[in-house]
C-alpha cells in the first residue's frame, strides 16, 4: 500500500513500553492539595499505600484510572480521597479504557468541565495535573504539580491494567519518516484478538511521574481534554486517555458532566488555569 511519499507503509517500527503511573509507597503520606501531614504524624512503617490522582466531574463523582482501583483491590485497602470526606466506592470501572468512577458524598466542591472538542491537533499546548510521589519542580513529595506540555501525536495503544503496562507503536516508512496510523494498522500490529483493548491515546511531552495516574489534562480554558494514565520515564513523555473515551465512559456510567466549547487559540493564563483546577483535583490513596 502506497502512502504519500511513495514509500510502502511499515507498521510498528517503534514499540513503546508505557508503565502505568500509580505507585506503591511506604511511610509518610501528605493530606490535601500538597499540605504536609500534622507534626508528629506518620504512617505505620511497612504498610503499603497505592497513590494516584483523580478529579471531580459531577457532585460526588470522581474520575481516576482503572489500574489505580485495581491496585487498591490487590492491596486490600479502601479507597480514600485526601481532602474529601468519605466513604468512597467504585461506581464504574472499565479496564479496557483504563477509567474508573468513584462515588462519594455530594459536597459543594469544584467540578472540572469537559471540553466538547472532538480531537486535539499536534502542537496543542496543554496542562497536566497530578500528585507525584516524588519531589518535582521544587515541590515536596505528594504536592500537586502542574506541568505544561504539547500534544505530540495520537497513538494506538493496548492497555493491560492488571500487568501495569500499556503498549503503543509509531508508524514509519522505510526512510523512518513518521506516518499517521489507522485503526487497520493497529489491527495488523497488535492482532485482531486484542482489538477490544485497543484505544487511541494522546502522547504529550510531560515527564512521566508515578502518582499522577488519573490526573486531568487541561486546555487553556481549564477544560479537561484528557486523563493521564501511563508514561515512558526514559523518554520523558506521558500518555493520556482521549476526551472521546472519557465522554463515552461517563455516558455508560450515567454521569452528565459539565461541557464547555473547545478552547479558542488565544494566549492562555496557565497560572489561572492551575489555580482554578486545583480545587477539583485530589490525591487518591488506599
Amino acid at each position: 500500500m502506497i502512502y504519500g511519499t511513495g514509500m510502502p507503509r511499515v507498521a510498528g517500527t517503534l514499540l513503546l513500553g508505557l508503565a502505568f503511573l500509580c505507585a506503591t509507597v511506604l511511610g509518610w503520606t501528605q493530606r490535601g492539595a500538597g499540605a504536609p501531614p500534622p507534626a508528629g504524624t506518620a504512617m505505620p512503617a511497612g504498610v503499603p499505600q497505592v497513590s494516584g490522582s483523580g478529579f471531580l466531574v459531577a457532585p460526588g463523582r470522581l474520575v481516576t484510572n482503572a489500574h489505580v482501583v485495581i491496585a487498591c483491590r490487590k492491596a486490600g485497602g479502601a479507597v480514600e480521597v485526601l481532602g474529601l470526606p468519605g466513604p468512597w466506592r467504585v461506581a464504574q470501572e472499565d479496564p479496557d479504557s483504563d477509567l474508573a468512577l468513584l462515588a462519594g458524598p455530594e459536597l459543594a466542591t469544584d467540578i472540572l468541565p469537559l471540553s466538547a472538542v472532538q480531537g486535539l491537533a499536534r502542537g496543542t499546548v496543554v496542562l497536566a495535573l497530578g500528585y507525584p510521589v516524588e519531589a518535582m519542580a521544587g515541590r515536596p513529595p505528594g504536592a500537586l504539580r502542574a506541568q505544561p506540555g504539547q500534544v505530540l501525536r495520537a497513538m494506538l495503544s493496548v492497555h493491560d491494567p492488571e500487568a501495569g503496562r500499556a503498549e503503543s507503536f509509531v508508524l514509519r516508512d522505510r526512510t523512518q519518516r513518521e506516518l499517521p496510523a489507522t485503526w487497520e494498522d493497529g489491527l495488523r500490529f497488535f492482532g485482531a484478538a486484542r482489538e477490544d483493548r485497543m484505544r487511541w491515546l494522546l502522547e504529550i511531552d510531560v515527564p512521566a511521574a508515578a502518582g499522577t495516574s488519573g490526573g486531568p489534562v487541561l486546555d487553556g480554558d481549564g477544560n479537561v481534554v484528557g486523563v493521564i494514565h501511563a508514561g515512558d520515564r526514559r523518554r520523558g513523555f506521558s500518555g493520556a486517555i482521549t476526551p472521546k473515551d472519557l465522554r463515552d465512559f461517563l455516558g455508560r456510567a450515567g454521569v452528565l458532566p459539565r461541557f464547555r466549547p473547545a478552547h479558542v487559540a488565544t494566549p492562555a493564563d496557565w497560572r489561572r488555569v492551575e489555580a482554578a483546577a486545583a480545587r477539583g483535583v485530589f490525591r487518591i490513596l488506599c
